[in-house]
């Protein structure tokens, strides 16, 4: 971070512009990510996601960008941020995270598995949305721009067939964010393309174009991809197994990863 930082935590794209999620232009809103319902908005100190690592190695961290009532991105049009997120995807997607919270914060002795009822393709189609309105002037994402458009807001399209969805339990403070940022395993020569979402007390991880090789391991969303948009699903919550706080943003002995200007903490 040098003298871009201010473009590199940028957050506020203009008055009207570019919708990120349909693209179409006019008035902008904001969308506080994650959204309201489902993380207690607080000031938060925003960093570059490359100071997330250098404090691994216990370099010195540049002040970051302090924002009164969390994370808010002026990118999306009122209907996508309003009539889509607001009005039918978020509040399936804030049930899933309070649920889990809840267990987390329960002084009960829990089981290792803990099964819940979601709306899968709610969810999903939140967390992309959200995921989208990160970064300035980002609607075109290359070959996924108009699939990902079309998914979510045509209610009966499936999930992307290039498209994987995970989620962990993530009991930690930070909150990670992050878009197209590359994934490399020096092991076999592969790499995708990922999204991250990660705040207490759930971490999502969507790839693009994952490598048949490649299994983490992690519960996925993405395995009701062809349900309709009201089907309900029990999910067995894995309480055991925990990523390490950092996966995957920092690199391990076998892989590379690469950030953009949107990766942020």
């Amino acid at each position: 971070m040098s003298k871009n930082k201010p473009d590199i935590v940028s957050t506020k794209g203009p008055k009207n512009g570019v919708c990120n999620i349909c693209g179409a232009t006019g008035k902008l809103t904001e969308d506080h990510t994650p959204p309201k319902g489902s993380i207690k908005i607080t000031q938060v100190e925003l960093f570059h996601i490359i100071n997330h690592l250098n404090n691994i190695n216990e370099k010195p961290i540049e002040k970051g960008r302090y924002l009164q009532n969390g994370v808010k991105y002026r990118t999306l049009c009122g209907a996508c941020n309003n009539n889509f997120l607001g009005a039918q995807y978020d509040p399936a997607f804030s049930l899933f995270v309070n649920t889990v919270g809840a267990f987390l914060k329960t002084n009960m002795v829990l089981p290792k598995v803990i099964p819940i009822e979601i709306e899968p393709q709610k969810i999903m189609r939140s967390l992309i949305g959200h995921l989208s309105a990160q970064g300035v002037n980002r609607f075109d994402k290359g070959s996924d721009t108009i699939p990902i458009k079309d998914y979510f807001l045509n209610n009966s399209l499936p999930l992307p067939n290039n498209i994987h969805i995970y989620y962990w339990l993530y009991p930690h403070k930070s909150h990670v964010m992050a878009t197209d940022f590359s994934y490399l395993d020096t092991r076999d020569g592969n790499s995708c393309v990922m999204w991250l979402l990660k705040f207490f007390p759930i971490a999502f991880l969507v790839v693009f174009d994952k490598p048949n090789e490649w299994a983490f391991g992690l519960s996925e969303l993405s395995r009701w991809r062809d349900q309709t948009i009201d089907y309900k699903a029990t999910e067995y919550i894995q309480l055991t197994n925990i990523p390490h706080q950092m996966w995957p943003e920092a690199p391990i002995d076998h892989n590379v990863v690469g950030y953009g200007r949107d990766a942020i903490v």
